[in-house]
């Protein structure tokens, strides 16, 4: 089955910022190359499933930073939200990553005509 068209890319910073001692300090993908966790990210309200997919597997420590391929669960709550620039976190019971979309990719909405 192919990946479906990233909706943004972006860059992400590994800060495990709200974890304290007692959690893991790191964030996996295994050979499946994607994840699904929680994002905030500005101007939208709440947390929100965002999937994460990188080119290979990987153990990622507190300041490693990747590029990722994204996609949204809540179409409509980020269609205006993602554009180059925009600034988000990711949570696992507490912010653990920074991140910002570097590039928005119009043919991976479900109907690009609505984006603006």
């Amino acid at each position: 089955m192919a990946e479906p068209i990233p909706q943004f890319k972006a860059h992400i910073v590994f800060t495990f910022e709200e974890h304290d001692v007692s959690r893991r300090h790191w964030f996996g993908f295994d050979n499946q190359v994607h994840r699904a966790v929680p994002m905030s990210m500005e101007s939208v309200d709440g947390l929100n499933t965002v999937i994460l997919r990188i080119e290979g597997a990987g153990k990622f420590y507190k300041g490693d930073a990747i590029d990722a391929d994204c996609n949204v669960i809540w179409e409509e709550g980020y269609r205006k939200a993602v554009v180059p620039g925009r600034k988000f976190k990711l949570w696992d019971g507490g912010f653990f990553a920074n991140g910002e979309v570097t590039q928005r990719v119009e043919e991976g909405w479900a109907n690009p005509k609505k984006s603006n």
